[in-house]
């Protein structure tokens, strides 16, 4: 695989997360284990009823903010390999 069909490949994952505002990012095995943390866990009320909810507000709020940080680094990427395709292709 030469360089260009590298750099499209990659063009075209970092535009696929760039659409999907970042959404499509998060569950990738290096990032999934950032977002899928417990905020309240230990905490007095992480049982019951209300740890339930605060568990699956954590898991929401992480996973938002995650996705919005893999959003802007996909998105200055794809302007990169886009950069660099065009010095590529004559």
């Amino acid at each position: 695989m030469t360089t260009l069909e590298e750099l499209k490949l990659k063009r075209q994952s970092s535009l696929i997360i760039v659409c999907t505002l970042g959404l499509a990012a998060i569950f990738d095995s290096n990032v999934r284990p950032v977002w899928m943390t417990n905020l309240f866990e230990g905490a007095s009320f992480d049982k019951g009823a209300i740890g339930f909810v605060l568990k699956c507000t954590s898991y929401i709020f992480l996973a938002l903010f995650t996705a919005a940080i893999m959003f802007v680094i996909h998105l200055f990427k794809l302007i990169n390999y886009q950069i660099e395709i065009s010095k590529l292709t004559p």
